[in-house]
């Protein structure tokens, strides 16, 4: 079921409030049309009829997914407690043994931005692991820093050309963005060489928030257990 909902917002060019439909649940396995308008952001796009300008809203929006098992947050700057109540409520879903393997089965995730959301859905379509990609996007950008020359990098984002190759884009603050070209055999080391960081950084029952940060503790939390063996 997709539940849609009206609300006022104000143009974030001329200040002109107007109704604006936004989508508070959407369940691709019932309306898989709805994944195109994600895809494409058409499903974010607000059009102000005073002064016509268009502007992408990243309202709060559920994302499921029954065939492929998962569940995404969209949700910029969220607090502790509203992390927390939505947890909660996965525990009630989850009161049933039934309900309980239903719910662990899922791949569950917050992102705060559209562009997170896009890549979530990509990774999961391309069949890989997204924890495993954000550890090796970091490696990538470190590996590669030097030839940064101080650039800052504001966003990685995993894609795929054409022809199905994957590469890591690399955002900068200022300039052009850069492409790394990555594959499955570098997929496959770094997961295997992280992999029990990889579990013990990741909520078994709530909503995770697999970022930059989450993979810097990956790499860190690895480095330090490798030098006790």
């Amino acid at each position: 079921m997709t539940e849609k909902n009206k609300e006022n917002v104000k143009c974030p060019y001329c200040g002109h409030e107007q109704e604006f439909e936004t989508v508070e649940s959407i369940n691709l396995s019932l309306n898989p049309e709805f994944k195109d308008k994600i895809m494409n952001e058409e499903i974010f796009m607000f059009s102000c009829d005073e002064c016509k300008e268009k502007a992408v809203i990243a309202f709060p929006c559920l994302i499921n997914d029954m065939e492929k098992s998962f569940l995404i947050w969209l949700l910029a700057d969220y607090t502790p407690e509203q992390k927390q109540k939505l947890d909660d409520e996965l525990k009630n879903i989850a009161k049933t043994e039934n309900e309980k393997n239903f719910t662990d089965a899922y791949v569950k995730r917050i992102v705060s931005s559209i562009n997170e959301l896009k890549e979530k859905i990509m990774l999961i379509d391309e069949g890989l692991d997204d924890r495993v990609v954000e550890v090796l996007k970091l490696l990538c950008v470190n590996e590669v820093s030097d030839q940064l020359k101080g650039a800052y990098v504001q966003e990685v984002r995993f894609n795929k050309d054409e022809g199905g190759q994957w590469f890591l884009m690399l955002i900068f603050k200022e300039g052009k963005p850069n492409a790394i070209p990555i594959n499955k055999e570098m997929y496959d080391r770094v997961e295997e060489l992280f992999k029990r960081e990889i579990r013990k950084k990741t909520e078994k029952h709530g909503y995770c928030e697999i970022n930059p940060y989450w993979a810097k503790d990956v790499i860190e939390g690895s480095k330090t257990g490798l030098s006790q063996q």
